[in-house]
């Protein structure tokens, strides 16, 4: 799994860039026709056209709107937009809107909306309708992730707070327990606790003992030196394993440090240990 990858601020990543929206149709003529009106409106998009195609764009691209084609290719438009809300880099306020090339029923509206999606378009769109809903739905996730940042990011080190962290974890830890994949945490203080990081557990001693190395490595004038540094860490081999909670590492990487910091002399990285048992 990808490791220690920590996704920027909505707002500000917003901010740098046109909105991407994500065109997921087996229609090439469909996803044109929308193109066609998001672009001289002022967005960028990106199309797919199967259930695969839509799923490794949304993990390349992180899209700030979605509009998806509820007879996808390889797979059900419903079920993807659950599987698209249970996604760590699909914010809750991401708008994610349905087509069908039907009139839409209160029926399929109401399933709609259950599965997560904000809109279910059918027929013809008209061009003008579309842009303003996709602006006042954008407007409306800027505010809900620019307040999810302030709470999940220091303001002035815009770095995750503890709460951000533990969120992360979390969405480390179900990104891991899909694949099966190992899962670390690597918790590291100048001089307070600071950090963390998904991987194996070698690789995990070895990122601490590189960011030991990348701050003892600067110029002179810099006030941090190797002796200041201190690291803890933990790790799982199969993050799919029953029971297991990816906030553990976090608190078992947060122990390690603590123990870390009380007796330096016993080594300044150290692995979370429990009794007799190395985790």
């Amino acid at each position: 799994m990808p490791s220690g990858r920590f996704p920027p601020v909505p707002s500000a990543r917003a901010a740098t860039r046109a909105p991407l929206v994500l065109i997921a149709d087996a229609h090439e003529w469909f996803s044109r026709a929308i193109e066609t009106v998001l672009v001289p409106g002022g967005y960028s998009v990106l199309k797919a056209y199967t259930a695969q195609g839509l799923l490794r764009q949304v993990e390349m691209s992180e899209p700030d709107a979605l509009i998806l084609a509820v007879d996808l290719p390889g797979g059900d438009g419903l079920n993807l937009c659950r599987l698209l809300r249970a996604d760590g880099r699909v914010t809750p306020s991401t708008p994610i809107i349905l087509t069908q090339p039907t009139p839409t029923t209160r029926r399929q509206m109401l399933a709609a909306l259950r599965a997560g999606a904000g809109d279910l378009w059918g027929q013809q769109l008209d061009a003008e309708e579309l842009l303003l809903r996709l602006t006042a739905q954008l407007r409306a996730k800027a505010h809900a992730d620019h307040a999810w940042a302030e709470g999940l990011v220091d303001a002035t080190t815009q770095l995750y707070n503890a709460r951000g962290l533990a969120r992360r974890v979390r969405e480390l830890g179900a990104e891991a327990r899909r694949r099966a994949a190992p899962l670390a945490c690597v918790a590291f203080a100048v001089e307070e606790d600071a950090g963390q990081s998904g991987t194996g557990a070698d690789a995990a001693r070895q990122l601490a003992e590189r960011l030991a190395e990348a701050l003892v490595d600067r110029p002179r004038r810099a006030t941090v030196m190797r002796a200041e540094f201190l690291a803890g860490y933990d790790a799982v081999a199969d993050a799919a394993a029953p029971k297991f909670d990816p906030a553990t590492l976090l608190a078992h990487a947060s122990a390690a440090l603590a123990t870390a910091t009380r007796d330096p002399a016993g080594g300044r990285i150290r692995q979370y240990e429990n009794g007799s048992r190395r985790v």
